[in-house]
């Protein structure tokens, strides 16, 4: 059987007891970048049987599942499904989609993207690039640093992994704000934060950091209304979900010196294009989407959707082989 694993940016899976053991038994492919064109991606999964795919990094629509016709399953990474995937148009063409059980990330994921957080706090307020930078070109000291102490670290979405940056703004000395649609005084207190209204939580934040999942209703939750009223020294910092900026009103932020700085790991469009804005603004620190994935978070993320194809596997011996209808 043939099979393709998409796409592993960081080519970190190929290391993984589970996808050698795979290996072992199918004729695996590992993309380690990401398709150009429909048709670039169309013929990367010709003749393929079986995919494994890194959470939404592929949009398995219709028009695709059309082109596959020796396609039998696909399995994903990550404990639910995602919409990237036509589960209808799949099902409708005889393709098994497999999904690993509910549950929550262990502390090991949430707490690396808490890390991730924090790691980019640190460098825009200690200005930590442009400083290792002028270091190399042999300059001294060309900036002046931020203390965190004492300031109003406002955290959107107080779930696992805001609890964990509320932890760690607590033992930095920070005053902890934090803001989600049904966040309770109670909850807030027992992550050591300060239950407030959003209104306050973008006017009286030194330091915003986003965790919270994007949906409808959080959609472009800082557009330019929310830059206009925060403090024109405040740093802004997303390790959640591009879909909570509006991207224009970020840029005119940065460029008017509404907000001092953002740090990100997420984007609109990813991997980031060569050309981007972002890629050459002076106001901004740059991870490239590396939140939960460690070498700990890979294991979580892709070991279950292996055990789920290895599990296909078994029963397609078992029946002597399967076709597609």
């Amino acid at each position: 059987m043939r099979a393709a694993l998409m796409e592993d940016y960081l080519d970190h899976a190929r290391n993984l007891d589970c996808v050698i053991e795979l290996g072992k038994r199918v004729d695996l492919t590992i993309h380690t970048t990401k398709a150009a064109s429909f048709q670039d991606l169309a013929q990367r999964l010709a003749g393929v049987e079986a995919v494994v795919t890194i959470r939404d990094r592929v949009m398995f629509t219709a028009q695709l599942l059309e082109t596959l016709p020796d396609l039998k399953v696909i399995s994903v990474c990550g404990p639910r499904l995602h919409p990237h995937i036509d589960v209808a148009a799949a099902q409708a063409s005889g393709i098994a989609v497999l999904a690993p059980a509910a549950s929550d990330s262990p502390a090991v994921v949430h707490r690396a993207t808490a890390e991730m957080a924090l790691a980019l706090i640190l460098g825009l307020a200690k200005n930590s690039l442009d400083n290792h930078l002028n270091i190399q070109s042999g300059q001294w000291q060309t900036h002046v640093g931020k203390g965190l102490s004492g300031k109003n670290l406002g955290i959107v979405g107080l779930g696992k992994i805001g609890g964990s940056v509320a932890a760690i703004g607590k033992a930095m000395n920070m005053n902890v704000l934090a803001w989600s649609p049904n966040l309770t005084q109670e909850k807030a207190n027992a992550a050591g934060a300060r239950a407030v209204s959003f209104d306050t939580l973008v006017e009286d934040s030194d330091i915003v950091t986003l965790h919270a999942n994007a949906t409808s209703e959080s959609a472009n939750l800082f557009g330019r209304p929310e830059f206009e009223r925060m403090r024109r020294h405040a740093l802004l910092v997303n390790t959640s979900r591009a879909a909570l900026i509006d991207e224009m009103a970020l840029k005119h932020a940065l460029d008017e010196g509404k907000i001092a700085g953002a740090g990100l790991d997420v984007y609109w469009q990813e991997p980031l294009p060569a050309d981007h804005w972002l890629r050459r603004h002076p106001k901004v620190l740059l991870q490239p989407h590396l939140g939960g994935f460690t070498e700990e978070g890979y294991e979580w993320l892709i070991q279950p959707a292996v055990a789920n194809l290895m599990n296909y596997l078994d029963q397609l011996d078992k029946q002597g082989g399967m076709r597609r209808p």
